[in-house]
């Protein structure tokens, strides 16, 4: 029953359950398009051939029949009968053949190209599509990290400018720098502005801040939960169509090779049997499945979050410092000064060990989606206020919890795991697909605090896709989970941060195998 829906319990999941993995499925389509083409040039192929043979046959055969005719000497009748019954059965086949060349190439070959050229128009159409809905979601998280980054300039100004304000009410003066020194920080301080200045640019900073993190949230929400299922279910519309293309023109060569290749009935035989078992249903739901094995179901979006360390309340109250007893938003060395009273013995930040203790403890390392499960945002709110106030023992019953923090607090470092001014180096080594030891030399030249932070991730990682099967995290699913984390593109060039992604999370899997 080929194309209907058959035995329900073997057909597994169609392609918008995978909209995740949409690079493998449009690889997929791209790939069977291009097997029809094959076909198409194979058959077409034969068929010249075919009928360039049968042409050289006649030719050679009307020779021979000439020569006899002007030589013919056999008068035994039984003889001769014998052969104008072969000429006659010689004849007949190479008509047969050539009959069967002409079909070969008007049902098969050309209908196959023309549905070929018309499906490539489809599947470049829904490739320009998802394309413009890339684009524009990149678009929305650039925004995002720009004002981010607006806000986050503008803030340290007014904190500087009001600092000078207080100075000078107090009578005091700044520290005298050289010459040169001093003329820059004047000329700084002009095009600065004033303070009431800088904090409406500020304020209003934040505004544009929070407005594009709506906008990004709300353009996320629409392409994972309608333009990219509709993509796939595009993509997947068109694979039915031709993988039925596929099965209709090779059980039509069946067909012909019946009507002009009985000798050879055996092989068609064995050739429609596995025609036959093309079926879409099984061979998408086989496909959907087996992606789904190996990548896991669609991951939960995570949205965009406030990151600055002040409120807009604040900012228009002229209240610009953040925390400064938290873990998050600081530097490794600001962490270790702030344990260092409670835990000197410590060789990283406290949060990393207690983040990793707890969930080991709650059977997080067997929990299916570890990491890449979100926790909810009241739990984390309030594990990471208990940990701004210096409460570092984790009283939580879900690993999500502990996991989630872990992972806000390396994206959210001042400075990344590896330090910006090595980004490229390790982009550089992900593309030529290093050894064991490339990857450890280049750990080896971290600072000692990032390194020692990387070897706890790194074990912990290991322990995790250990047990793979169980929890459904491997080395690979884990690496697109703590990339972020790890390394951040300094570019801001739309094609370079979109092309580099890849690499980034192909490097983070190399650290955690061999950190």
């Amino acid at each position: 029953k080929h194309g209907e829906a058959g035995d329900e319990k073997s057909v597994g999941p169609g392609f918008t359950k995978i909209f995740h993995k949409i690079t493998a499925i449009s690889k997929q389509v791209e790939g069977g398009m291009y097997l029809i083409k094959r076909v198409a040039t194979v058959v077409h192929r034969l068929a010249q051939l075919e009928q360039a043979h049968v042409q050289q046959s006649k030719k050679a055969l009307e020779q021979e029949k000439q020569k006899l005719k002007e030589k013919f000497v056999d008068e035994m009748t039984r003889c001769v009968d014998a052969w104008e019954g072969t000429e006659m059965y010689l004849t007949s086949q190479l008509s047969k053949r050539e009959q069967l060349a002409t079909k070969m190439e008007q049902q098969i070959a050309a209908p196959m190209l023309e549905f070929f050229n018309d499906s490539e128009l489809k599947r470049k159409a829904i490739m320009k599509d998802e394309k413009k809905y890339g684009v524009e979601m990149n678009r929305a998280k650039l925004g995002v990290q720009k004002n981010l980054q607006n806000c986050q300039k503008l803030i340290k100004s007014c904190i500087l400018a009001k600092s000078e304000e207080e100075e000078k009410k107090k009578g005091g003066r700044p520290i005298k720098k050289n010459k040169f020194g001093g003329v820059l920080k004047w000329a700084k301080n002009m095009m600065r502005g004033s303070l009431q200045d800088l904090q409406t640019q500020a304020a209003s900073a934040a505004k544009n801040y929070i407005a594009s993190i709506e906008y990004a949230n709300e353009r996320q929400k629409r392409y994972f939960g309608k333009e990219l299922p509709l993509i796939c279910k595009q993509f997947e519309m068109l694979e039915r169509s031709r993988m039925n293309a596929l099965y209709k023109y090779l059980n039509t060569l069946n067909s012909l090779s019946y009507e002009h290749a009985d000798p050879i009935i055996k092989y068609i035989e064995a050739h429609k049997a596995s025609v036959t078992s093309i079926n879409p249903d099984l061979d998408v739901g086989d496909f959907a499945a087996n992606i789904i094995r190996n990548y896991g179901d669609v991951p939960e979006i995570e949205p965009y979050t406030y990151q600055l360390s002040c409120q807009l309340k604040d900012i228009k109250a002229g209240r610009f410092e953040g925390n400064p007893n938290s873990f998050f938003f600081a530097t490794l060395e600001h962490c270790m000064e702030l344990q260092s009273g409670k835990r000197p013995n410590l060789d990283v930040p406290i949060i990393v060990v207690s983040m990793i203790e707890a969930i080991r403890k709650l059977g997080g390392f067997t929990v299916e989606g570890i990491f890449r499960l979100s926790a909810k945002k009241e739990d984390l709110v309030r594990l990471r206020k208990q940990f701004d106030q210096g409460i570092y023992t984790v009283k939580e019953t879900s690993p999500h919890v502990p996991a989630g923090l872990l992972k806000q607090w390396l994206r959210e470092l001042a400075e990344p795991l590896i330090p910006t001014e090595k980004y490229a180096e390790a982009i550089v080594i992900a593309k030529s697909k290093p050894g064991l030891q490339d990857v450890q030399d280049f750990a080896e030249k971290l600072p000692e605090i990032n390194r020692n932070v990387l070897k706890h991730i790194s074990s912990m990682a290991k322990e995790i896709a250990a047990q793979s099967s169980v929890n459904k995290m491997t080395f690979s699913n884990l690496a697109i989970v703590f990339a972020p984390g790890m390394l951040r593109n300094p570019s801001e060039d739309p094609h370079e941060m979109l092309e580099n992604s890849k690499y980034e999370t192909l490097f983070t899997k190399f650290l955690l195998q061999t950190g």
